[in-house]
């Protein structure tokens, strides 16, 4: 199949929707709880085993929870702002990190399920890749500069723009294939 234009797009956004959840797990942890390795540790080590588990989940599981494009971004959003909110209401808890992990993980099992739900997008997988990074890069700049200029509103308003933009072209996109 090919991605044409609107497949580019699609990635584009994707990347940055996933980019600016983690720079909000980095904030959010970095400010209300730790700036030391933990907050950055577990943001990475848990993003990276919740894509691996989006990843190969379906193929190994044959669930259909794990290509449903209608529940991750939902999921994701859903568990980074239970995230946001235990950490302020909870602020410099260190023995709640492991929830924190576990909702960032939710959130990277997104991240996974779109590479594996749209690996036949284009192509070749590469070109999947290098738009979807292309917006991640993007997607960090602007969830760093948005931080810095708007603070915890944009790093909490920002993800749900943008998965309110790429969850129906998700689907649109999933009709097509």
């Amino acid at each position: 199949m090919n991605g044409g234009r609107s497949g580019a797009r699609f990635a584009f956004l994707a990347g940055i929707y996933f980019a600016l959840l983690q720079t909000g797990y980095f904030w959010g942890l970095a400010v209300y709880m730790t700036s030391a390795y933990q907050g950055f540790a577990t943001v990475t080590v848990a993003w990276l085993a919740g894509s691996g588990l989006g990843l190969f989940a379906g193929r190994f599981t044959g669930s259909p929870v794990f290509t449903n494009r209608w529940f991750w971004a939902p999921a994701g959003l859903g568990a980074f702002y239970l995230s946001m909110a235990l950490l302020r209401t909870h602020p410099f808890d260190l023995s709640l990190i492991w929830a924190h992990g576990s909702m960032v993980a939710i959130s990277g099992a997104g991240a996974g399920v779109f590479f594996a739900d749209n690996r036949n997008l284009f192509q070749k997988t590469a070109r999947l890749f290098y738009h979807e990074n292309n917006g991640f890069v993007l997607g960090w700049l602007v969830g760093f500069a948005g931080f810095v200029f708007g603070g915890f509103a944009f790093s909490w308003l920002a993800p749900a723009a943008i998965a309110a933009i790429v969850t129906p072209m998700s689907v649109k996109i999933q009709r097509h294939s």
